[in-house]
C-alpha cells in the first residue's frame, strides 16, 4: 500500500472527526511508520483489518477536506505569504501588496 503523506496532515486537521481507534491506526501508520503487521499486532486485529481501517479513515479524511477545504486554503495562504515575503526581500513592494490584496480577497469570500 502506497503512503499518501497528506493523510497525516488531514489527520492532524480533521482527526477529531474520526474514532479514537481510527486516529490511532492512522498515526501509527503515517506518523510512526509502523507496518500493517505491527499495527495489527498492537491493536489486536488482522493485517487486513489494519489495512481496511487505514483505507476507510483516509477516505473519510479526504471527504472532509473535499467539503471543508481547510488544508488547501492553508496551503494557498502559506504560499501567498511566502511569495509576498519574497517580493519584499527583493524590494518589490507593489507586487507584495498585490499578492496580499489577492489573499485578503480570497479569505473574505
Amino acid at each position: 500500500m502506497k503512503k499518501d503523506l497528506r493523510i497525516s496532515e488531514l489527520n492532524d486537521i480533521y482527526g477529531e472527526l474520526l474514532t479514537s481507534r481510527q486516529r490511532e491506526i492512522l498515526q501509527n501508520y503515517y506518523d510512526y511508520d509502523l507496518s500493517l503487521s505491527e499495527i495489527a499486532e498492537n491493536m489486536g486485529i488482522s493485517r487486513q483489518g489494519a489495512r481496511d481501517a487505514i483505507v476507510k479513515a483516509s477516505e473519510q479524511l479526504s471527504f472532509y477536506e473535499e467539503v471543508v477545504g481547510y488544508a488547501d486554503k492553508k496551503q494557498r495562504t502559506e504560499s501567498c505569504v511566502a511569495d509576498a515575503l519574497d517580493f519584499l526581500d527583493r524590494g518589490d513592494i507593489e507586487s507584495a501588496k498585490s499578492v496580499l490584496d489577492g489573499l485578503l480577497k480570497s479569505i473574505q469570500e
